[in-house]
């Protein structure tokens, strides 16, 4: 006879397997939700079809005529908007403030809750980021010691792709190296040593092709880390944890023994920590910080910029007309931001990278603080929302011709430079990426600096791919060029 507890075990078990397949009333139309599953199976599929969770997502929309897609991942409800009015409501409104707290935020954050500024909600993520922009700004972030800092790190480059006799170079890897190295300077006070970055940036790029913005299978599936550690990803960002930890924490100890010369946002924020002022600043609260700000500095920039590169590699005309205004405009003095409106057709040619180009193609994720619609959906209180960005770059009732690469788009009648409010490369509202100020110094500066001095090659006579690999950020396949002295 099967005991008692057996049977209710059973039944309760099947009771969840049905209810865990209805939808929420006025949910958003979407594939199929499956007992204890949900529509993971299907969107995993769709996923390795179509070569990113992003287009998958997207083909989803098409298939359901949406532009609010709905679904359940395991025990998450996930939403994933299109369209710019929707995703604007996303950014701005202050119920999508929250991140969601789910297995992979935890694992991201070294395994704390409501830490750092990325992942922490509510008076922790306000305080913090109204703190971390602040202070980094007295230690000279988004001023001009930040832009000399560039053009530092712009003269090493130079450097290095000199010492290299014209060999074919991965020009992207030396940029992230690049874009670390000067945002350590304001975080840390000093540089990472080289082969210790070259490794974390490794690690960093096999993270983003391994998971995807809404966790993937370790987020939906989290007791899979014991049957397969190293398909899940779980063992790479255990490693990945283990070794950023090491860097981050060794930094705090040599501030603590005062052991690092100037000013710099750990010795703001351990001055802080003395002064008792708030429970929420602490050395574990100081560590998540410093990871956010790595982990927001290790690719962006240089994904970007690899991808203006590798169109001016395959643009030689475009590349010509580069030189000819970076010459008669500044001539061979080192570019600064300022040169920004002045360079009217490169800063046109930066813009359409970030449109032609997108490095997000989805952004988020986002939790509900409460329900709310969306085009005419009723979303629950909790459901983890996703925003898909790279479309809109493609929508013709936004732009002409959108699949042509064309810089004149973002130049205006009287030949000034024309900036778009339809373009999203460090998001938008509250939310929106606090270290924009670099990265747009940065991506400019880099870009100038390096196509005053050098023409660029197909190396090999191989042309590089233009097709994306997309992960948690979009990047070009790796590619190599030759850097040739233009005087």
């Amino acid at each position: 006879m099967i005991p008692t507890f057996l049977l209710l075990f059973v039944v309760t078990l099947i009771l969840y397997g049905f209810i865990s397949t209805i939808k929420p009333r006025k949910y958003p139309p979407g594939p199929v939700w499956f007992p204890f599953i949900g529509s993971s199976g299907i969107l995993q599929k769709m996923t390795k079809k179509y070569g990113s969770e992003w287009r998958a997502c997207l083909e989803l929309s098409r298939q359901y005529s949406t532009n609010v897609l709905g679904m359940r991942l395991s025990t998450e409800l996930l939403v994933v908007v299109f369209g710019e009015k929707n995703v604007r409501q996303v950014f701005n409104e202050k119920e999508f403030d929250d991140r969601p707290d789910n297995f992979f935020a935890r694992l991201r954050c070294l395994g704390y809750k409501n830490k750092g500024i990325t992942f922490a909600n509510g008076e922790v993520w306000k305080e913090h980021r109204q703190f971390a922009v602040k202070n980094l700004k007295y230690v000279g972030y988004g001023k001009t010691l930040m832009e000399k800092e560039i053009q530092n790190e712009l003269s090493s480059l130079l450097e290095q792709i000199k010492e290299n006799n014209d060999k074919p170079i991965n020009i992207v890897n030396l940029l992230g190296e690049s874009v670390i190295n000067v945002l350590w300077k304001f975080v840390a006070g000093e540089r990472i040593k080289e082969e210790k970055l070259k490794h974390l940036l490794d690690l960093f790029r096999q993270r983003g092709k391994a998971f995807s913005v809404a966790g993937g299978m370790l987020n939906q599936m989290p007791w899979c880390r014991f049957i397969i550690p190293e398909l899940s990803g779980y063992s790479l960002i255990k490693k990945l944890n283990g070794e950023i930890s090491k860097v981050i924490e060794e930094a705090i100890e040599k501030h603590k023994k005062k052991e690092v010369d100037g000013h710099d946002f750990i010795y703001k924020f351990l001055n802080e920590i003395d002064a008792n002022k708030n429970a929420t600043f602490t050395e574990e609260q100081l560590k998540i910080v410093c990871l956010d700000f790595f982990i927001a500095g290790s690719q962006t920039s240089s994904n970007y910029l690899g991808f203006a590169f590798l169109k001016v590699l395959k643009s030689q005309d475009i590349q010509e007309k580069i030189f000819n205004e970076i010459d008669t405009i500044i001539g061979d003095r080192p570019p600064c931001w300022n040169d920004n409106e002045r360079l009217v057709y490169t800063s046109a040619f930066i813009q359409e990278v970030h449109r032609y180009y997108p490095v997000v193609c989805m952004a988020g994720p986002r939790s509900l603080q409460a329900d709310t619609s969306i085009d005419g959906y009723r979303i629950p209180k909790g459901a983890t929302v996703l925003m898909s960005l790279a479309d809109i770059y493609f929508d013709p009732e936004i732009w002409d011709d959108p699949q042509v690469f064309r810089p004149e788009r973002f130049i205006d009648e009287s030949g000034m430079l024309k900036n778009s409010e339809h373009l999203y490369p460090f998001g938008s509202g509250r939310r929106r990426c606090p270290g924009d100020s670099l990265a747009k110094s940065f991506i400019f500066i880099m870009f100038v600096g390096i196509l005053q001095k050098y023409r660029i090659h197909v190396s090999n006579g191989t042309v590089p791919s233009e097709i994306p690999v997309i992960g948690i950020l979009s990047s070009p396949r790796p590619y190599t060029a030759e850097f040739t002295l233009r005087k």
